[in-house]
C-alpha cells in the first residue's frame, strides 16, 4: 500500500515537473507573443495562452482517461493538423531564437535563397510525416 501510495505521488510530481519544464521553455523562447505580433493580433495573447495551457492539459489527461469521440476522418485530420501547427511553430521559434538560420546561411555561404530553403525544410517535413503515417510507423535506418 505504502509502495502504491510512493508511485503515485512521484508519477504526479514527475509529470507536473515536466508539464512546468515544457510550458517555462514556451515561456522563455517567447511564441506566444511572437507569433502575436506577426499576426498583428496582439490583443489574443492572453486567450492565445489559455488555449496552449488548455491543451496541454488535454493532451496529459488524455494519456490516463480514455476519451470517446466519434469515429471521424475530418476530426482526426484536424488534430494532426494541430498538433504539426504546433510542433512546427515550436521547433521554427526555437530555431530563430537559437539563431540557427543566420549561422546556417553563413556558414553554408548562402547570399540568397532563404525563403526556398525554409520550404525545403518543411516540406521535407511534411514528407517524412507522410511517409511514416502510410507507412504504419515503418523506419528507415
Amino acid at each position: 500500500m505504502m509502495e502504491s501510495a510512493f508511485l503515485v505521488f512521484f508519477s504526479i510530481a514527475s509529470g507536473l515537473l515536466v508539464a512546468a519544464g515544457t510550458f517555462a521553455f514556451i515561456a522563455a523562447i517567447g511564441i506566444v507573443p511572437r507569433m502575436a505580433k506577426r499576426t498583428q493580433t496582439e490583443q489574443y495573447i492572453r486567450f492565445y495562452e489559455d488555449i496552449i495551457v488548455l491543451g496541454g492539459v488535454i493532451g496529459t489527461t488524455a494519456m490516463f482517461v480514455d476519451y470517446r469521440l466519434p469515429p471521424s476522418t475530418i476530426l482526426a485530420g484536424s488534430v494532426a493538423l494541430f498538433v504539426g501547427i504546433f510542433v512546427g511553430i515550436l521547433a521554427m521559434a526555437l530555431a530563430e531564437v537559437l539563431n540557427v538560420m543566420p549561422v546556417l546561411m553563413r556558414r553554408g555561404r548562402l547570399t540568397k535563397g532563404l525563403p526556398w530553403l525554409l520550404l525545403a525544410f518543411a516540406l521535407g517535413k511534411v514528407v517524412g510525416s507522410l511517409f511514416y503515417f502510410f507507412m504504419d510507423g515503418f523506419y528507415v535506418l
